[in-house]
């Protein structure tokens, strides 16, 4: 990622965690979006380099004078994350085949284009994870002296292949899996 584009994003972040009011804060929608313009001016400005000081300035202002309502929205979009990554969970099991596939499936016939609205859980959960915040971990140093041999004290091969076989796991397994998401993502038209 370009170092300009990584700044614009942590500065973006960084006046939308702190100016997060939302539509039902205001009494119209004309003030809802002087807000917004305001909020954009204030990043653009930041991330150009044009008035730095007076635009620090005023989002330390505005972060002193709105603490409360910056938690308390803070605090409610969490609460909508979690109820999002909740409802994407929950329809992980219900996503897959719909439409067009399952009126073939039942022996009907489909209209034109009635399977388009594909349901799938795992962006709405890699979403929900990227707007979390979590950072991923970085992987240690592996494990092994120059002729690739196991640290002391870590596990080998055969260690590994013991361990995965008491709990159930078997060499087919990759490829049933991959049978698997392959035939489950093939849309029938």
């Amino acid at each position: 990622m370009e170092p300009s584009l990584r700044k614009e994003m942590q500065i973006r972040a960084r006046i939308e965690s702190i100016f997060n009011k939302r539509l039902e804060d205001f009494a119209t929608r004309q003030e809802y979006d002087d807000y917004l313009e305001e909020r954009e001016d204030i990043i653009f400005n930041l991330v150009e380099g044009l008035e730095v000081k007076e635009m620090e300035a005023k989002v330390d202002n505005y972060r002193r004078l709105n603490a409360d309502s910056i938690i308390k929205n803070e605090a409610l979009r969490a609460e909508e994350l979690r109820q999002r990554v909740a409802a994407a969970e929950e329809g992980a099991g219900q996503a897959g085949v719909s439409g067009t596939a399952a009126a073939f499936k039942e022996g009907t016939d489909a209209e034109p284009h009635q399977g388009m609205e594909y349901t799938a859980a795992l962006p709405e959960m890699a979403a929900a994870a990227l707007t979390a915040g979590v950072a991923p971990v970085p992987l240690g140093p592996a494990g092994t002296d120059g002729n690739f041999q196991a640290a002391a004290g870590q596990p080998t091969g055969d260690a590994w292949l013991a361990m995965a076989l008491s709990s159930g796991w078997t060499q087919d397994m990759p490829k049933k899996k991959a049978l698997e998401q392959a035939f489950g993502s093939v849309l029938v038209f």
